[in-house]
């Protein structure tokens, strides 16, 4: 049955199978499992591509929530922020509830516990201004040992058309939907978003001067919407030493923005 979680309900987790860890220099704070799904760079770059320039940007739906990390780093960076997030795993769940409540967030992330799959989601249709996401990036392969880690990181009974379909359901016409992946999808995500969603942008992220393909890609779009594709150069997360390089460095320390928006 599918139920959404007010963040004062918080259930249960062994304490010895938890990390205590630290997002933007300490501004939110992160119980995460310690062998499991772990929130990497790729979650403070998609908090921080997000924006809310107007009332029509503030309900915001983030898609694979895990343990909170996107949501709650948006809502720490954005105060017009109300974000929802819809994660599938007990335990994840579970500690993205008591990440809420630790961040003093509980009025503004609402934790909803749901399989994408589910027709009786709590949660409606073209109700979103944004809908945020970071899907799984292995189509096949072999599967982790970890469950936990496997589940969010291999498509399993939902692929990433079944991802970018839920999120363009859910988020309003002409409202903006948000994706990281893996660079070498990315044929697979215009071809997903193609006649569904314009106005895109493609926004790199390399992982040294000197790579010759990108790592990972930020997607944004808006539905409904006919305007042309656009490029950015991107960001560079290292220097030739595997140093963050300084642009990178204090988008991890502090809560920033990232502008991939011309």
């Amino acid at each position: 049955m599918t139920r959404a979680i007010v963040p004062f309900e918080v259930p249960d987790f062994p304490e010895d199978r938890i990390s205590h860890d630290f997002l933007l220099g300490g501004a939110v704070t992160l119980k995460q499992p310690v062998d499991g799904y772990r929130a990497a760079v790729d979650a403070v770059l998609l908090a921080a591509s997000v924006s809310v320039n107007s009332k029509r940007d503030q309900k915001i739906l983030d898609v694979g929530a895990a343990v909170g990390s996107v949501g709650l780093c948006v809502a720490r960076r954005l105060e017009d922020a109300r974000v929802t997030g819809v994660e599938v795993q007990n335990d994840l769940f579970a500690l993205y509830c008591r990440n809420v409540v630790e961040n003093g967030l509980a009025g503004r992330v609402f934790p909803v516990h749901s399989d994408i799959n589910d027709p009786d989601i709590a949660l409606m249709a073209d109700s979103f201004d944004q809908v945020i996401s970071n899907p799984p990036y292995y189509a096949g392969g072999t599967r982790s040992a970890n469950e936990s880690r496997a589940t969010a990181h291999q498509e399993g009974s939902a692929d990433l058309k079944d991802w970018i379909g839920f999120c363009l359901k859910m988020v309003r016409q002409k409202g903006r939907i948000t994706l990281i992946h893996r660079a070498d999808h990315l044929d697979r995500i215009i071809g997903l978003l193609h006649g569904r969603a314009g106005d895109m942008t493609i926004y790199p992220v390399w992982s040294k001067e000197s790579s010759e393909t990108p790592i990972r890609v930020i997607v944004s779009a808006r539905k409904g919407v006919a305007s042309p594709l656009t490029l950015r150069r991107g960001i560079v997360l290292h220097d030739e030493t595997g140093t963050y390089l300084p642009e990178t460095d204090a988008l991890l320390r502090r809560p920033a923005g990232l502008n991939i928006k011309v």
